[in-house]
C-alpha cells in the first residue's frame, strides 16, 4: 500500500466503512488510493482523526467515484475536510469572501476556480451522504450551498473575463451625449434551478446576459458596450466550459433569454421588458418566475426582475397559462415514456417536475393578488401556498417530502460520475450502489428504495392530477369574484352572475381552445367592469354567450377589441349573417352614427365625428374579423372590405378636417379645393389587413397662382393633412381609427407633409429611386378632388412608361437582399415570412419587376391590383411560366393566410415566424392542420409546408430576378 502503510490499522478502518459505503469494493480500492496519496498529510493527524479520515474517504469514493482522482491530486484535501466545520452550511457572501481569497495570490485563475468547485463539492458531498435521509433542511441547504457556490465561480470568472477583455480592448469608455461618463450596468441572470437556489450535482446553468440600454445618442470610443460586454461573457464561457485536467466549472445554457437561440447574446435591458411583456410564451414566463442576478452589477438585475413582476404574474387568475403548463407537462411525459424503460426522477410521472409545475401553476393563478407566493425555490414556494391556504398543509408536506428524495436520488445518481443523468439505472448493482447512497440498508435496499420511491410518486401524483382536472364553473365565478367581487355581494345580482358564469363555462368547455377563451373572458369582464347592462344583455340573451365564447376562444386580436369597447356586442351579433357592407352602406352607417352619437350623448363637433368614425371603424372591424373566422367570406373578400372600411373612414376624416379649418376661413382665393390622398401599398391594392397602418402621400394642386399663392395654398393643404390625420389618430376613450404613414412622398421623412403636383413630377423626373418608381405600381387615388386624381393617375402613368433603367433588376435584387440580410434575420429556428427568404417580398420582387419591364407593351400592366391579380395577369400574358405563376399564387395564398390568422388569432402584428414558439400549434389547428396520432403534428405539418412554399418560391426568385440582374 506504499506510503499509506506508515498510517497504522489503515487496513482494518478501510474494511470497516467500505463495507458501510454505497459500493464497498470502489470504496476499498479508490479509498486506498486516496489514503496513500494524502498520507504524508494525515500522519500529523492520523492519531486523533483516523476512523474520519478513512470513513470520509471511502464515503467520497464509493458514492462519488469521480471525486478519488481530485483528492488524489490534492493531498491537503482530505486532511482540510475532516477538519471543516462540514455542519455548517456556507451561505453566499462566505463562498464570496473565500473565492477571493484564493484567487488574490493565484497564478493561474482557471486553475484556482477549478481547484476550489472541486474541493467544495467534495466537502457538500461529504456532508450530503452523512445527513439523515429524512432531513429536509438538510436537502434544502445543500441544493442551495450547490446555487451559491455557482453564484461566486460566475461573478469571479466574469470579473476575470471583463479583465481580458479590457488588456486586450482597453478600458470601456462610454459618454452621453452631453459629455458625461456613462456606465451602463450588467447582470447575469440566474435561471432555472440556479435562479431558484436549488441547484443540482451536475446541473447546466441556465443564464440570461442583461445590459442596461443606452441613450441613441450616446457616444462610444473603442468598443461599443454590446460588443464590449459580448466579448466578456464569450471569455466567459469558454473559462467555464472548458474541460482541462483540473476539471470544468459549468454548461452554460443561453435558451432561455428572448428569443432563445435566435435572440442577441447580450440582452438590452428595455428589449428584455418589451419581450416579456408583449411576446413572451406561458412557459417562458413560468421560467423567468426564479430569475435571480448571480453575477455582475446585483442591485441592477433585481430592479429588473421587479420591474418585470407585473408582466410575470397576471392581476387576474392565469388559468389559461396553468392549461398551458399542463400541456407542456403532458408533452415532456410522452417523451420522458419513450426515452427508456426506467424512471426519470425529473420529468416522469410523479417526478421533480410534477412539483415544480404544481408550484408553478398555483404561483401563475394567485402570484398577481398573493405577493407571498412568490418565492424562486420550489420547496420554500410549497410553504408559502400552504400559509397562505391556497394548498392544504398536508398536501405541500407530501410535496416537499417526496421533492426532497426526488433531489436526493438526483443527486446521488450525478456524483458517480458528475454527469448530467436522471434515469434510475437499469443494472441491478448500480441501483443496490445508488439505495445504500440513499441510506437504505438491510439484505434488499434497492426494494426498499423501490417502495419508498413509488410511494412518493403516488403522493405527487395525487396532489398534481386535481389541479389540473376541470374544474366546472368555479374558474368563471373567481374571474367575476377578482374583478367584480361586490357584484356577487349584492342580493338581486350575485345569483344572476353565476347563472351567467354557469353559462359560460358550458359555452367554454364546447370551445376549440378552452385556455384562450378564459383568458379572454377575463380580459372582457375587466373591460366591463361593474357595468351591469351587459350581463344583463348576456342573461336576457343567452345565444350572445355561445358566439362570445366563441370569439374567445377563436381570436385574441378581436377579443381585445370586444374588451375595450363592450358597447359592440350588440350591434355585431345582432344579426349573425350580415355579410360586409358596402361603401354606400358603409357611408350611411357612419351618418346615423354621427346622429345616434349627437342623440345619445348630445357631443358637439368634433367629438361626435371623432366617435362616429371610431364606432364604425371598430364595429365593421370586428364583423369582418368573424366573418373572416367562420370563413363566410375568403381572405380577399376580407381585405377588400378592410379597405373600403378604411376609405370610407379616410373620407370622413376628410370631411371633419375640412370643418375644423373652415371656421379659420375658406382655401386660398376661394378656388375649389384641389386635394388628394394616395393610398399607396396595401391600401392601393386592396390588401389591408387587421390593424394595418395606412400608407398615404398627400397632393395639391394651385394653378396660375404666384408664389405668394402657391405657399399660403401650402400651408393651408398642410394643415388639411394635418388635421386629416389628427381625425384618424387622435385616440379617445373609444380608441383610434388607423395610424397614417406618410413615408412614401417624396424625400420622405425629410420633405413636406403635403406636395404639390409638380413638385411630385419634377421630383420623378429627377432624383426619385428605383425603389420609388416601383413604389407606384400600388398608388391610387382614394379622396379628394376627382380633377387632381385624374391628373395624377396621368402622371403615375408617364412615371412608369418612361424607360426602364439598364440596372433596375440588379437594383431591385439588391434592395431586396440588403432587406433580408440587415432585417429579416433568420437564424436558428426563427423565420420571416415577410422579408426573409422566399417570403412575401419575394414574390412583390418578382411581380414588380416583370411589370416594370414590360408594362411598355401590356398597358393592363398598369392596373392597381392585388398580387394575386397580377400574377394571373403575367402568366395569361405569357411573361411567367404556368408553372411558376402556379408556386407564386399558391405560395402567396399560404403566406397571407398565414400572417391574416397569425394577427386574427394570437395578435401577432410581426412577421416573425419562430419554430419554436408554442403558439404554432393553435395556429395550424386553425389553419385546418391536424395532429390525429402525436403530439406537435399539426404545427410540424405547418412548418413542413412552409418550407416547402419558401423554397420554391426562391428557386422563381432567383430564375426570374436574381437572374435577370446578372444580364448587362
Amino acid at each position: 500500500m506504499g506510503d499509506s502503510a506508515a498510517l497504522p490499522g489503515v487496513a482494518a478502518l478501510l474494511d470497516r466503512h467500505a463495507a458501510a459505503a454505497a459500493d464497498p469494493e470502489r470504496a476499498r480500492v479508490l479509498g486506498a488510493d486516496v489514503l496513500e496519496a494524502s498520507a504524508t498529510r494525515l500522519q500529523p493527524l492520523w492519531a486523533a482523526h483516523a476512523d474520519a479520515a478513512v470513513r470520509a474517504a471511502t464515503t467520497l469514493c464509493g458514492a462519488a467515484p469521480f471525486l478519488a482522482p481530485h483528492l488524489a491530486r490534492h493531498p491537503d484535501w482530505l486532511p482540510r475536510l475532516i477538519g471543516d466545520a462540514l455542519e455548517q452550511p456556507r451561505d453566499a457572501d462566505a463562498y464570496h469572501e473565500r473565492l477571493r481569497a484564493v484567487l488574490a495570490g493565484a497564478p493561474d485563475t482557471a486553475a484556482a476556480l477549478r481547484h476550489f468547485k472541486y474541493y467544495e463539492l467534495a466537502r457538500l458531498t461529504l456532508r450530503d451522504l452523512w445527513s439523515a435521509p429524512d432531513d429536509l433542511a438538510a436537502t434544502e441547504a445543500v441544493l442551495a450551498e450547490l446555487s451559491h457556490l455557482a453564484d461566486a465561480l460566475l461573478d469571479a470568472a466574469l470579473r476575470h473575463a471583463l479583465d481580458l477583455v479590457a488588456a486586450a480592448a482597453g478600458p470601456a469608455r462610454w459618454a452621453t451625449a452631453d459629455g458625461a461618463p456613462l456606465t451602463p450596468a450588467f447582470t447575469v441572470l440566474g435561471m432555472g434551478k440556479l435562479g431558484g437556489e436549488e441547484l443540482n450535482y451536475s446541473s447546466d446553468v441556465d443564464l440570461v446576459y442583461v445590459l442596461e440600454s443606452t441613450p441613441a445618442d450616446a457616444a462610444t470610443h473603442g468598443l461599443a458596450p454590446a460588443e464590449y460586454y459580448g466579448r466578456a461573457v464569450r471569455e466567459l464561457a469558454r473559462l467555464v466550459s472548458a474541460t482541462t485536467g483540473d476539471g470544468f466549472l459549468y454548461r452554460i445554457d443561453l435558451d432561455l433569454r428572448p428569443e432563445g437561440q435566435s435572440g442577441p447574446l447580450v440582452v438590452p435591458s428595455d428589449m428584455l421588458a418589451e419581450y416579456y411583456d408583449a411576446w413572451a410564451a406561458t412557459w417562458e414566463k413560468a421560467a423567468f418566475m426564479k430569475a435571480r442576478p448571480v453575477a455582475g452589477d446585483r442591485r441592477f438585475g433585481w430592479r429588473l426582475i421587479r420591474g418585470l413582476d407585473p408582466m410575470i404574474y397576471r392581476s387576474a387568475m392565469d388559468y389559461a397559462g396553468v392549461a398551458a403548463i399542463r400541456g407542456m407537462k403532458e408533452r415532456v411525459e410522452q417523451e420522458s415514456g419513450r426515452a427508456g424503460a426506467t424512471f426519470d426522477v425529473k420529468i416522469g410521472a410523479g417526478g421533480i417536475r410534477d412539483v415544480e409545475f404544481v408550484a408553478q401553476a398555483l404561483q401563475l393563478l394567485h402570484g398577481g393578488r398573493i405577493r407571498d407566493v412568490r418565492d424562486r425555490s420550489t420547496q420554500r414556494a410549497l410553504t408559502a401556498l400552504a400559509q397562505v391556504g391556497v394548498l392544504p398543509r398536508a398536501v405541500a408536506d407530501d410535496l416537499r417530502r417526496g421533492y426532497a428524495f426526488l433531489r436526493r436520488t438526483e443527486n446521488r445518481l450525478q456524483m458517480v460520475g458528475e454527469r448530467q443523468t436522471h434515469r434510475l439505472p437499469e443494472d441491478a448493482a448500480a441501483r443496490r450502489a445508488l439505495a445504500r447512497a440513499l441510506g437504505f440498508d438491510g439484505d434488499d435496499p434497492a426494494a426498499r428504495f423501490a417502495a419508498e420511491l413509488d410511494a412518493h410518486r403516488a403522493a405527487i401524483r395525487a396532489a398534481f392530477a386535481p389541479l389540473f382536472a376541470d374544474e366546472g364553473v368555479q374558474p368563471l365565478l373567481d374571474l367575476f369574484q377578482r374583478n367584480v367581487p361586490h357584484l356577487l355581494t349584492q342580493p338581486a345580482v350575485g345569483p344572476q352572475i353565476e347563472r351567467l358564469a354557469a353559462r359560460f363555462a358550458h359555452a367554454i368547455d364546447a370551445s376549440p381552445n378552452r385556455e384562450r377563451a378564459m383568458n379572454n373572458l377575463d380580459r372582457f369582464i375587466r373591460g366591463v367592469g361593474s357595468r351591469g347592462f351587459y350581463y344583463g344583455l348576456l342573461l336576457d340573451r343567452p345565444e350572445l354567450v355561445d358566439r362570445l365564447a366563441a370569439l374567445f376562444a377563436a381570436s385574441e386580436y378581436l377579443s381585445g377589441y370586444l374588451a375595450t369597447h363592450p358597447r359592440l356586442i350588440e350591434p355585431i351579433f345582432s344579426d349573425p349573417n350580415v355579410l360586409v357592407l358596402s361603401r354606400a352602406e358603409l357611408r350611411a352607417a357612419l351618418a346615423h352614427l354621427r346622429d345616434a352619437v349627437a342623440g345619445e350623448r348630445g357631443d358637439e363637433e368634433p367629438e361626435r365625428s371623432l366617435a362616429a368614425l371610431r364606432l364604425l371603424h371598430n364595429r365593421e372591424l370586428v364583423n369582418i374579423g368573424l366573418l373572416d373566422l367562420a370563413e363566410k367570406i375568403t381572405i380577399a373578400e376580407a381585405e377588400s372590405g378592410l379597405t373600403e372600411l378604411a376609405e370610407v373612414c379616410v373620407e370622413g376624416a376628410l370631411a371633419l378636417a375640412r370643418q375644423e379649418l373652415a371656421r379659420r376661413g375658406a382655401p386660398p382665393s376661394g378656388a375649389p379645393e384641389e386635394f388628394l390622398v394616395v393610398g399607396m401599398g396595401k391600401l392601393a391594392s386592396r390588401e389591408l389587413t387587421y390593424g394595418s397602418d395606412l400608407d398615404v402621400i398627400f397632393l395639391y394642386d394651385a394653378p396660375g397662382a404666384d408664389e405668394s399663392a402657391v405657399l399660403a395654398a401650402q400651408e393651408h393643404y398642410v394643415r388639411l393633412a394635418q388635421k386629416l390625420i389628427w381625425g384618424l389618430q387622435t385616440r379617445t376613450s373609444d380608441g383610434a381609427c388607423y395610424q397614417i404613414d406618410a413615408r412614401l412622398r417624396p424625400s420622405g421623412n425629410q420633405g413636406l407633409l403635403v406636395t404639390s403636383r409638380a413638385s411630385f413630377a419634377a421630383y420623378h423626373g429627377g432624383s426619385a429611386q428605383a425603389w420609388e418608381r416601383q413604389a407606384l405600381l400600388r398608388a391610387r387615388p382614394i379622396v379628394g378632388s376627382p380633377a387632381l386624381a385624374a391628373a395624377f393617375d396621368a402622371l403615375r402613368r408617364d412615371i412608369l412608361l418612361r424607360p426602364l433603367p439598364a440596372d433596375a433588376a440588379a437594383e431591385i435584387h439588391r434592395i431586396r437582399q440588403r432587406m433580408e440580410d440587415e432585417l429579416a434575420r433568420e437564424e436558428g429556428a426563427r423565420r420571416d415570412f415577410k422579408i426573409g427568404r422566399g417570403g412575401l417580398l419575394d414574390i412583390e420582387s418578382v411581380v414588380q419587376f416583370l411589370q416594370l419591364r414590360h408594362l411598355a407593351q401590356h398597358a393592363e400592366l398598369l392596373e392597381v391590383d392585388r398580387i394575386g391579380v397580377q400574377i394571373a395577369r403575367l402568366a395569361r400574358l405569357g411573361l411567367l411560366t404556368a408553372a411558376d405563376a402556379d408556386v407564386l399564387q399558391r405560395g402567396w395564398a399560404f403566406l397571407q393566410r398565414l400572417s391574416s390568422r397569425l394577427r386574427i388569432v394570437e395578435n401577432r402584428s410581426i412577421s416573425d415566424l419562430d419554430e419554436e414558439r408554442g403558439d404554432l400549434d393553435g395556429i395550424a389547428l386553425h389553419l385546418g392542420y391536424t395532429s390525429p396520432q402525436r403530439a406537435g403534428g399539426a404545427r410540424r405539418a405547418l412548418l413542413e409546408d412552409y418550407r416547402r412554399h419558401t423554397a420554391a418560391i426562391r428557386e422563381v426568385y432567383e430564375r426570374v430576378l436574381a437572374t435577370a440582374s446578372d444580364r448587362p
